[in-house]
C-alpha cells in the first residue's frame, strides 16, 4: 500500500477536527453495515456504516472504522458526505469524478476502498436492514 499523500492530507483533516467528520453511529438507524472491506484481502478495514432514511433517500449516514488504513477512514468519510440526499440508485452512481473532487486529487486505492462500502450501501439500503 502506498500512502499517497493526498490521502494523509485529508485523513489527517479528519482527526484535526473530529467534531466536523461523519465519525459516530447514529441511533435509530435503519440502514446499519458492517463489512470487511480491506482490496488487499488483508480482513483488517472494518468499516461499519449508520443511515437514516426518509422518502427512500438517506437523510444522514455515518460510519466508524475499527483497524482501518487511513484510506478506508479517509473513502467512508467522502462517501457519508456524498450519499446523504440520494437514494440506492443516486448513491450506486457515485464515481471516480466526485471521490476525486471532494478527496482534492486522485487516488486509486483509495476510490478501490470507496467502490467497496459504496456497494456495500447500496445493498443495505435495497433491504433498509442490518447486514453483518
Amino acid at each position: 500500500m502506498v500512502e499517497e499523500p493526498v490521502v494523509i492530507a485529508y485523513f489527517k483533516k479528519l482527526f484535526a477536527n473530529p467534531a466536523d467528520t461523519r465519525m459516530g453511529r447514529i441511533d435509530g438507524a435503519e440502514v446499519e453495515i458492517k463489512g470487511e472491506l480491506c482490496p488487499r484481502k488483508g480482513k483488517k478495514d472494518q468499516v461499519f456504516l449508520y443511515g437514516k432514511m426518509t422518502d427512500g433517500r438517506l437523510s444522514a449516514l455515518k460510519f466508524m472504522c475499527a483497524l482501518c488504513d487511513p484510506h478506508m477512514f479517509v473513502a467512508a468519510d467522502i462517501l457519508c458526505i456524498l450519499a446523504v440526499g440520494r437514494d440506492k440508485d443516486g448513491v450506486s452512481g457515485l464515481g471516480e469524478k466526485e471521490f476525486n473532487e471532494l478527496l482534492g486529487g486522485e487516488s486509486p486505492e483509495g476510490y478501490e476502498h470507496f467502490q467497496r462500502a459504496r456497494e456495500l450501501l447500496v445493498l443495505g439500503m435495497l433491504g433498509q436492514k442490518k447486514i453483518a
